[in-house]
């Protein structure tokens, strides 16, 4: 599989060594060690359930507030952060380029979700039509993802398209709402330390790849998926006074 200059993380004989060497492997390698069982990364796998756990939460709630006028994207934001969750869980669990590309559609979903909301709010798309367009964007976001891989580009480098585009009309939402700055802040400040954390593991600043309990790739997951709940409680905020 092109893109990747890595070896099999995975030696012969382990688990997930014959899908490596048959679907590719990712195009990067975080701190922590990838061992030879099941789950390769226990705490950059795990640690992925606190997405899981924060979209339970929102489910919960919307199912206990439901308004007759709410927006496809408020029922599907609590299930697609469950799925940024599912899909992180998988890859690390098995380390190779399927899996690689399925967390990637997860990150894809949870952004470009965010994107149709705020165009939403600009009253730039028709809320009936916000499901349509979310299932649609899946087939460029593929497209998007190989050409970077087969270009030999990062493909984390992808996602700054997509959260560029999100930038640009979140900009243009608090440009036309008086948005509460302290909702918004709290969310940006955890999202920070998340971005601080991955870089953390990248540059390998602290790391111990043997600890299977705390990486800083691991911290990203779980500020990332509180910082998800707190821009959720932003987003309700907003569109209640948009209403």
């Amino acid at each position: 599989m092109m893109g990747s200059d890595l070896p099999n993380p995975h030696p012969p004989g382990c688990f997930w060594h014959q899908y490596a060497e048959k679907f590719g492997v990712p195009d990067i390698k975080y701190c922590e060690e990838t061992l030879c069982q099941f789950v390769t990364e226990p705490a950059n796998t795990w640690s992925n359930l606190s997405f899981i756990l924060v979209g339970l939460v929102i489910m919960f709630w919307h199912s206990k507030n439901p308004r007759g006028d709410r927006s496809r994207f408020v029922e599907l934001y609590g299930l697609n952060t469950i799925f940024v969750g599912v899909t992180s869980l998988a890859y690390h669990l098995s380390n190779n380029f399927l899996t690689q590309f399925i967390d990637f559609l997860g990150m894809y979903a949870f952004f470009g979700l965010l994107l149709l909301g705020n165009l939403e709010l600009l009253g730039r798309l028709r809320k009936e039509n916000l499901l349509k367009i979310y299932l649609i964007s899946f087939l460029p976001y593929s497209g998007v993802f190989f050409l970077f891989r087969w270009g030999g580009i990062p493909v984390q480098l992808s996602m700054l398209l997509i959260i560029l585009g999100g930038l640009i009309t979140k900009f243009m939402v608090i440009k036309r709402y008086n948005v509460d700055f302290k909702l918004l802040a709290r969310a940006l400040v955890v999202f920070v330390i998340a971005v601080c954390c991955q870089v953390a593991d990248i540059n390998r600043l602290w790391c111990d790849p043997t600890n299977h309990w705390l990486q800083f790739h691991g911290l990203w997951h779980i500020f990332n998926g509180i910082g998800m709940g707190l821009l959720f409680i932003y987003f309700e905020n907003l569109r209640i006074k948009s209403s």
